[in-house]
């Protein structure tokens, strides 16, 4: 590529830049110092991805689900079209780092604030937009490269090169230990040979139902041809024929039956649901029998201090990738939700896997993962393999933190 990688253009870095600046009460020159700084953090997270598929799975799963904040960055990056949304950017920049930097962004604001002499502030403001900017970036113009995982690895790898360009010296040898980049920095090639097969997370449809309506309304369309066929004439009709013929009072029949079958489905599938609020928050729905139900009582309920233990029935692993075959958006969605409401609530996914610990260990990380994509910090999950068992399994083990500590 003939690019060095970037987040933004050079006309957007101004703006940026102005932006930030005026955020942290910082010098707009320091800021265009950090640029490259942030640049070089963001592109080594990524670069790290070659050594970790989970992780790429993790990413995947969270650019699916989540959408980028359009008109927030294109407010952040001019000047003439308002103030941003800074909590809408903060919020799915974070989520990028919860993916893409895991456990490092303490580290890395220490080594970029003591060495480039910047503000706490301006360093974690300005990395958590720059992941903002960078998950716009690859779900607006770079998503081919999120097809599959050899895709993505062959899209950046010629990027390796970027990241010393970006690096300000001082902080080369420091910034590459704290990523853990020595493996992927010292030019070997490597072999994306495996692609990623993406599951669907659309939501399941009632095949059955809507085979039983396209069929009334073939068998509608058939008597209907047969009713009106003679055109006003008298047509002699063999008894054998007349016997395969279907009554028109027997189509309606057939058809008011259809619908009460729609209807009833209808009111099958409203049965089915339970709405629930968190605090402050819009009703949802979810499935009666889901977890989200028994957690959504736990965490409300402040008399019940005891841990609590949920065996997940809606989530299955696909036995070819490793990966969620249907992810169920809404349990994830909903767990974060709840425990970003109820702070003191922290959660343990303990998995068991027919293939073993190892299986069951990633399994455990692609759960977490999809937590920390709906924005859940990731020191509050944790993950255990239980067990050798016959049997997949999947269990939520949440506990409550005593206020007094």
């Amino acid at each position: 590529m003939s690019q060095v990688f970037t987040l933004i253009t050079p006309e957007e870095k101004a703006f940026f830049a102005k932006r930030l600046a005026d955020l942290c009460t910082e010098k707009q020159e320091k800021v265009l110092e950090l640029i490259p700084a942030f640049e070089a953090v963001v592109l080594g997270s990524v670069l790290k991805l070659f050594r970790n598929r989970i992780r790429f799975n993790a990413l995947y799963n969270f650019m699916l689900a989540k959408s980028a904040p359009q008109d927030e960055v294109a407010k952040l990056l001019s000047s003439g079209k308002g103030m941003p949304d800074y909590e809408a950017l903060y919020r799915f920049g974070e989520g990028m780092m919860g993916v893409l930097l895991p456990d490092k962004k303490s580290a890395i604001a220490t080594l970029l604030g003591g060495q480039l002499g910047a503000k706490s502030s301006t360093i974690i403001k300005g990395l958590t937009l720059s992941y903002a900017l960078y998950g716009y970036r690859l779900k607006e113009f770079d998503y081919d490269a999120l097809r599959d995982y050899k895709s993505f690895g062959e899209f950046y790898q010629p990027y390796t090169s970027d990241f010393y360009a970006l690096t300000p010296a001082k902080i080369q040898v420091a910034l590459v230990d704290i990523l853990v980049l020595n493996d992927v920095l010292k030019g070997d090639s490597f072999v994306f040979d495996e692609p990623f097969v993406a599951a669907d997370d659309r939501p399941a449809r009632n095949y059955k139902l809507i085979a039983v309506v396209i069929a009334g309304i073939v068998l509608l369309a058939i008597g209907l041809f047969f009713a009106f066929r003679s055109g006003g004439t008298v047509e002699v009709v063999e008894k054998e024929d007349a016997d395969q013929i279907i009554p028109i009072d027997s189509l309606n029949k057939l058809n008011d039956s259809l619908t009460k079958a729609v209807v009833d489905s209808a009111k099958v599938t409203t049965d089915s649901l339970v709405t629930l609020t968190w605090p402050e928050g819009k009703p949802f729905q979810v499935p009666k029998e889901s977890l989200v139900v028994a957690f959504h009582a736990y965490v409300t309920d402040s008399t019940v201090v005891s841990p609590l233990e949920l065996t997940c029935t809606e989530l299955d692993f696909s036995d070819k990738t490793e990966l969620l075959s249907s992810p169920t958006t809404y349990l994830f969605k909903q767990i974060a939700s709840g425990m970003n409401k109820f702070k003191e609530v922290d959660v343990q996914v303990q998995v068991a896997s027919e293939k073993g610990a190892i299986v069951a260990k990633e399994h455990a990380y692609v759960v977490k993962n999809r937590l920390v994509g709906e924005g859940l910090n990731q020191k509050r999950i944790t993950v255990a393999t239980l067990p050798n068992s016959s049997n997949n399994q999947i269990i939520f083990s949440f506990k409550k933190r005593s206020s007094l500590k």
